[in-house]
């Protein structure tokens, strides 16, 4: 983009970005990449590695999750059903699969990191999430770097202090090495404790790293997008993560700590590379059953079909 894609940085969020949450105001809806026309041909041509497409159920105390597919659909077609359905769709990597959206990931990173000096990121990643009216992704937390950008419609955001009761130390260590999903558990007073953000069209959130979230849609369709990345710091914590989860769940240790420096560090570190070049993680990985399909001749968009096994 000619113009910056923020329209309100001011610089003395450099000093507190990545340490707290930001509300910032953005231009992607000008990049022409989020029309429907060119939304549609997008998942059209996005692999079945790129894509999950769930449906959820209400109780965020009680997070139940439903995988689906969208094989043989037009792309407009899946759109119509989301619209009108309860489901969530979640085109991940699309620097991979557009060189349109290979650009903007480029032009977003490139832009903070002329904003802030010190953040000098790698593996970035983008992905666009179409989502149904009153949908909810449920409690959960992600293991790099984060920011999630409207486009179109609006949701609540809660996002929660990544220490705990919020994030216990062995959750994030599960989902490191790959033991469990996403989902941690949520008690509703945790919503006492949450920054609360009203998304709109043009708005995005940043929030610090390992931040737990949950996602409540507004009555409209939504469109977002997910940036992701990686820093220097955030692969140290990677690293000591790792290295934890490994000492926890096979040799009994606790109370661990999570120091990003000085010898401690230096062996979590030399252990999560010889643990993984080893291939010791292997074991019970998660297996997701597909068990519907998009419909757009269905009332609720999907039909149920015989279950198959979804790796990963």
């Amino acid at each position: 983009m000619n113009k910056s894609i923020i329209t309100d940085w001011q610089p003395e969020y450099a000093k507190i970005f990545s340490k707290q949450s930001l509300l910032l105001h953005h231009r992607l809806k000008e990049t022409g990449l989020f029309e429907r026309d060119y939304l549609a041909g997008l998942i059209e041509r996005c692999p079945e590695s790129n894509y999950n497409i769930n449906t959820m159920g209400y109780d965020p105390e009680n997070p139940t999750w439903r995988e689906g597919t969208k094989t043989g659909m037009s792309g407009h077609d899946v759109i119509d059903a989301i619209e009108r359905g309860r489901m969530w769709l979640n085109l991940r990597q699309l620097e991979k699969v557009d060189p349109d959206f290979d650009r903007l990931l480029t032009d977003i990173f490139e832009e903070f990191e002329g904003y802030v000096p010190e953040f000098e990121t790698f593996k970035r990643k983008l992905g666009i999430l179409i989502s149904s009216p009153l949908v909810q992704v449920f409690y959960h937390a992600d293991v790099p770097g984060q920011s999630l950008w409207q486009v179109e419609g609006e949701k609540r955001v809660y996002v929660y202090p990544n220490e705990a009761p919020f994030l216990e130390q062995k959750s994030i260590e599960g989902i490191i090495l790959g033991l469990q999903e996403e989902e941690i558990p949520y008690e509703r007073y945790f919503d006492d404790h949450a920054e609360v953000y009203d998304l709109k069209p043009g708005e995005m959130v940043h929030w610090p790293l390992n931040c737990p979230h949950r996602v409540e849609n507004k009555d409209c369709l939504n469109i977002s997008v997910t940036t992701e990345h990686w820093t220097g710091e955030l692969r140290k914590m990677y690293a000591v993560n790792y290295a934890n989860g490994v000492l926890r769940r096979k040799f009994g240790m606790n109370g661990l700590a999570q120091n990003t420096s000085g010898p401690g560090f230096y062996a979590k570190a030399g252990l999560a590379v010889a643990w993984r070049g080893l291939k010791l993680d292997q074991g019970e990985k998660i297996i997701r059953k597909v068990d519907f399909r998009v419909d757009p001749t269905s009332e609720t968009g999907m039909s149920d079909i015989e279950s198959y096994a979804k790796h990963g």
